[in-house]
C-alpha cells in the first residue's frame, strides 16, 4: 500500500518546512507568498531529485486545520510565519512508477 503524508514524514531523514514572513509581504500584493515560495519549493524539489533523494510536497496552506496545527507546534504565530508545505526529504526505498499526466486536452490555443 501506499504510505500517507504522516507515514513519510516520520520515515524522511528531514523534513523542510517552507513558509511565508508577514513582515516580508507586499503591502499592496499580500498574497504573492504564495507563488514566491511555491517556486522555491519546486527548487527545493528539484535539487533533491537531482541528487537522487526522494522528496514530496505536502500540503499545508490553505487549509485552516493544518495551518493552525502546524503552526501551533512549531510555534509560528509569534514568529509571524504562515506555513505552506512540509517537504520530507529522504533515500527512496524503491523506484516510483512514473504516472503519465499529460492531457492534451488541457492545452488551449489562443489566437
Amino acid at each position: 500500500s501506499r504510505p500517507n503524508a504522516g507515514d513519510k514524514l516520520l520515515k524522511s531523514s528531514v523534513t523542510i518546512l517552507v513558509c511565508g514572513d508577514r513582515q516580508k509581504f507586499l503591502e499592496r500584493e499580500p498574497d504573492y507568498w504564495i507563488q514566491d515560495c511555491s517556486a522555491a519549493t519546486e527548487n527545493l524539489l528539484l535539487a533533491a531529485h537531482s541528487l537522487g533523494l526522494g522528496a514530496v510536497w505536502c500540503g499545508v496552506y490553505p487549509v485552516k486545520d493544518r495551518v493552525a496545527a502546524v503552526s501551533k507546534t512549531l510555534g509560528l504565530d509569534e514568529k509571524g510565519l504562515i506555513p505552506l508545505n512540509l517537504i520530507p526529504v529522504g533515500y527512496p526505498d524503491c523506484e516510483p512508477t512514473i504516472k503519465d499526466k499529460w492531457k492534451p486536452d488541457n492545452i488551449i490555443y489562443v489566437d
